[in-house]
């Protein structure tokens, strides 16, 4: 079909009446005819347009019928700069002659009034003919091809009117326009591959002038008449060339950048333009901390990671006096990031480091950074200097201090006459001496400060700030791991989310679990939902009771606990038969997905996890999950790449009383942030009872009251 209509060379012309009458009626019938005539011609060029040879649509726009809410025609611009209007003739009854092109039984398309194909000399008259219509003196329609006339039929009847049948519906799809003939033949005219600009790089780097760059283009959907151009850039920098496939930039200085932009322009009311940075090589810090240096350290030392824009590979080399500071590693990702180590300040003067940033494999520099380092204080380590929290991590033995104030807040605790330790544990069966984990604690100038043992002891206590009458404050807990804490970023997590990074270990825990197994070191302390206090996790692998603790002993209230007594009371576990919250009033808003809270757990730049199912490890089934393993043997549960590792660390049921925990060794319930309703919040859990409906691991409402493992996730 389409290869027919392609062929379509036709000029429709209207000659004028043999007579004129009085009639008026008759005259603007024929008027009318004129007008008609006048848009069918429009018609026919519009569909010659449409099948033309290499002729694309590039913009529509629809004119609807406000009553009918349809499409009654289209005006529409193609590649070739041309812009046709196809107006819609519904098929209905009309009392004049409809003019229209047809599908004949041979295939041709053919000229047809009121759907019967016009015939002369006894064949049909095909599109590739020439006809001429007239009308007589009676009010008949003619047509003569070639000399010969036929009479069609008579257009004198009241309210008669030539009609232009040729489009009976349009529909604008999203590659094409669908013309629909009179005899349901249809057109597709598609639309043309969008006109767009391409170069193959958009940021060009130089290293020295008068060097030409060559950046290769396309145009896609370009029409001849298409021209592209470079704007942006001044002239006394830059020599800019166009040619019909590249842009040849040469740099006439030793150091100037422009963005530029390149200009596609179709000259048919199409343009693309793309933006092209032309910069000489650099480096620049992007998160200098303050305005003099580029990064203050205390005289702790740790960790610094500079982040840079680069246009070219870097290397950072300390300068030869700096031999304090140890380069780690540098990576080129989104922007360059290099990773150093710096150590520990014993002298009572500051000090001032040097890092030098060279484009790789050479010795051009780029860039210097300025670090410096805090002199050394006598006293103790302050762990809240970086921010405060409900939790303290230790690895070296020695003094230490933080702000009295209540978990990740400002807001100080009140009066504080003393502080004290409450309890101590090594998370385990073993009898626990105490001041063998915290050696000793006091307050002083806002500030609660505690010493460890000469020879650190892996473990865990709880502090207490307390006023004169000896009631508590507010309490911490201090964390000694046995071997160091490591973030996973895994695919058991939605790359998507801010919380990617999650801890290798349950909060409390001293070692973390591995696939080689999990041991009670591992296992961590236990949670009651929405309480910054922990307690005791199993004294065993397989173990129904906790561990020994050294100090205040931890009890089960026969009540449920207030806020205040929560405070008050963190070496109460919070209780009542049959209730879901240990709490009352219930406050579902202790821990929350917005943010971390003021009764959050976990350490400084760390927090609960919010609840999200898209997990792999939060999915309804963690057993579907790529990657999943478990083993009862071991006792852990694992999933990712690389593995997060669960030990199967059991649980507080909150029908039990006493100490009794449940699935120690089988199973695991490890609280989200994220609370439901009546007492009951989202955790993760890992049930050992084969009998529970065939799923083993899900995300799950569990009632409040219940204690159970933390796992923290990076703020």
């Amino acid at each position: 079909m389409k290869k027919i209509l392609t062929s379509i060379a036709m000029v429709l012309l209207l000659a004028g009446c043999a007579k004129q009458y009085d009639d008026s009626a008759l005259q603007t019938r024929i008027a009318d005819l004129e007008r008609r005539v006048t848009s069918l011609e429009s018609s026919v060029d519009a569909l010659r347009s449409a099948i033309g040879e290499g002729v694309f649509v590039v913009k529509v726009q629809e004119y609807v019928d406000p009553d009918t809410g349809k499409t009654i025609g289209v005006t529409v611009n193609y590649n070739n700069g041309d812009v046709k209007y196809f107006e819609i003739t519904p098929k209905v009854d009309y009392s004049g002659p409809v003019v229209s092109i047809i599908t004949n039984g041979a295939g041709e398309l053919v000229w047809a009034v009121d759907g019967q194909a016009v015939q002369v000399g006894g064949k049909d008259v095909t599109v590739y003919q020439t006809p001429v219509f007239t009308i007589d003196e009676d009010g008949y329609l003619w047509v003569e091809i070639n000399g010969e006339k036929v009479k069609l039929g008579q257009v004198q009847n009241e309210g008669a009117t030539l009609v232009d049948g040729i489009f009976t519906d349009i529909k604008v799809e999203q590659d094409k326009i669908v013309l629909t003939l009179s005899d349901d033949t249809v057109v597709n005219i598609p639309f043309a591959t969008a006109f767009k600009l391409s170069i193959e790089t958009d940021d060009v780097v130089y290293e020295k002038r008068g060097e030409a760059i060559e950046v290769p283009y396309q145009v896609s959907g370009k029409t001849e008449k298409t021209v592209v151009d470079v704007t942006g850039y001044d002239p006394n920098y830059f020599d800019v060339e166009v040619t019909a496939e590249k842009i040849i930039i040469t740099p006439l200085t030793a150091e100037s950048a422009a963005v530029m932009s390149v200009i596609a322009d179709s000259k048919v009311g199409l343009v693309s333009v793309a933006k092209l940075c032309v910069n000489f090589e650099t480096a620049t810090v992007i998160d200098p901390e303050t305005g003099w240096v580029d990064y203050v350290i205390s005289s702790d030392g740790g960790s610094i990671v500079a982040n840079m824009i680069s246009n070219v590979e870097i290397e950072a080399v300390p300068d030869d006096e700096t031999d304090w500071i140890t380069i780690v590693e540098t990576k080129a990702m989104n922007a360059h990031t290099i990773t150093m180590t710096v150590a520990a300040n014993t002298e009572t003067d500051s000090r001032m480091g040097y890092i030098n940033v060279f484009k790789k494999g050479t010795e051009k520099h780029l860039e210097t950074l300025y670090i410096y380092q805090e002199a050394f204080v006598e006293g103790p380590k302050d762990l809240s200097k970086d921010g405060t929290a409900n939790c303290y991590i230790v690895t070296e033995a020695g003094d230490y201090k933080f702000k009295a104030v209540k978990g990740n807040s400002t807001e100080s605790v009140g009066t504080v006459d003393k502080a004290e330790i409450l309890w101590e544990t090594y998370n385990d069966n073993n009898e626990v001496t105490a001041n063998s984990v915290i050696a000793s604690v006091s307050y002083k100038d806002g500030y609660v400060i505690f010493s460890t043992p000469a020879t650190l002891k892996p473990g865990n206590a709880l502090v207490a700030a307390k006023d004169a009458n000896g009631v508590i404050l507010w309490s911490w807990h201090i964390w000694i791991p046995e071997t160091a804490i490591a973030d996973v970023s895994s695919s058991a997590m939605v790359a998507s989310e801010v919380q990617t990074v999650m801890m290798d270990r349950n909060l409390g825990a001293l070692v973390a679990a591995t696939k080689e197994g999990a041991t009670v070191y591992s296992y961590g302390l236990y949670y009651q939902w929405g309480r910054k206090d922990p307690f005791p996790a199993a004294k065993r692998v397989d173990s129904g009771s906790p561990a020994l603790v050294a100090g205040t002993a931890i009890t089960v209230s026969e009540a449920l606990l207030s806020s205040d007594d929560a405070i008050k009371q963190p070496t109460v576990i919070g209780f009542a038969s049959g209730a879901n919250d240990w709490l009352n009033p219930s406050d579902m808003t202790r821990w929350v997905d917005a943010e971390k809270t003021v009764n959050d757990p976990c350490p400084v730049g760390y927090r609960v996890p919010k609840r999200n199912k898209n997990w792999a490890y939060m999915g309804s089934n963690l057993e579907t999950a790529e990657g999943w393993v478990y083993s009862a043997e071991n006792h852990f549960f694992a999933l990712g790449d690389p593995a997060l590792v669960f030990p199967l660390a059991g649980f507080r049921k909150h029908t039990k009383t006493g100490f009794e925990i449940s699935q120690s060794g089988i199973g695991t319930v490890i609280w989200t942030a994220y609370s439901s309703t009546g007492g009951q919040a989202y955790t993760v859990q890992y049930d050992g009872d084969e009998d529970r409906d065939g799923k083993k691991a899900r995300l799950l409402e569990w009632k409040n009251g219940t204690t159970a493992s933390v796992r923290c996730v990076a703020e």
